[in-house]
């Protein structure tokens, strides 16, 4: 598929796919202890391995079948491929509100529990695109637990995922993170690596595209997407956004052998 269409069908994609929202009281969660958040901050542990969102298996497949929907009508080389996860769902409610437990619990291998033979790129992006509305609503809830000028670790605070995207301030040039599944932003060192501990900065930039920059990392091979505030003229910044319409970077990125970090499985800070 040539840059242009992928870009088109993402587009189209995301349109549809942002229109998909749940309610405030979709999440529920106990709350955190004081001190436990405290440890949790110095391990670099993030809210959901302290207090796990909750959320009702009903809720959650309702939300899947329009996710699924939205994949099948814009990404028809996907269809065939959701069908079969769809049909290997399960329908039992007790067995689903087990699967949808799991689904929030880090570190459990949801493939694996389904014990069905399924495309795992396919299912892991119908997964993922499912649960971003209600970590979306999750990070909401416990805004107030953490605080994003004091983070400054390379995983979100709240979900713990790497960062898809990077701000540069306007005003003092200090650099924000973005999380592409739950949609906080969190402050991060000026220069060096989310992704590994090398504090080497490079970057490359495009012509006609100067508001953006490609920092990459010659240690783990990872790159970041970075948005220079300096350089947006005063317009409202939707990070979101700004990721789906810069795809023609990540594939610039990928040609020279550099990763999306995001993609790969996570794993804590040291």
């Amino acid at each position: 598929m040539q840059d242009s269409s992928l870009q088109e069908m993402l587009t189209k994609f995301h349109q549809a796919y942002s229109q998909i929202t749940v309610k405030e009281d979709s999440v529920s969660f106990s709350t955190p202890d004081r001190a436990i958040l405290e440890q949790a901050q110095g391990k670099a542990l993030p809210l959901v391995n302290i207090c796990p969102p909750r959320v009702k298996a009903e809720n959650f497949f309702a939300v899947m079948e329009q996710v699924a929907g939205v994949i099948k009508k814009f990404m028809t080389d996907l269809a065939v491929e959701t069908e079969l996860i769809e049909s290997a769902l399960p329908v039992d409610p007790e067995e689903r509100e087990k699967f949808v437990a799991r689904v929030f619990t880090p570190g459990v291998d949801i493939l694996s529990y389904l014990k069905t033979d399924l495309p795992p790129e396919t299912f892991i992006f119908l997964l993922n695109h499912t649960i971003k509305p209600f970590m979306r609503q999750y990070a909401v809830n416990v805004s107030k637990y953490f605080d994003p000028e004091m983070w400054l670790k390379g995983n979100c605070p709240v979900c713990g995922g790497k960062p898809i995207l990077s701000l540069l301030e306007k005003e003092k040039g200090r650099r924000y993170l973005y999380c592409g599944l739950c949609e906080v932003q969190w402050r991060f060192h000026r220069l060096g690596c989310p992704y590994c501990t090398s504090y080497e900065s490079h970057f490359f930039t495009v012509e006609g595209m100067e508001k953006y920059r490609v920092y990459y990392c010659d240690q783990c091979r990872g790159y970041i997407k970075t948005v220079d505030g300096a350089k947006t003229g005063g317009s409202e910044l939707k990070l979101f956004w700004e990721d789906i319409n810069t795809i023609q970077l990540d594939v610039l990125a990928m040609r020279e052998g550099y990763i999306n970090q995001q993609t790969c499985p996570q794993e804590p800070e040291k």
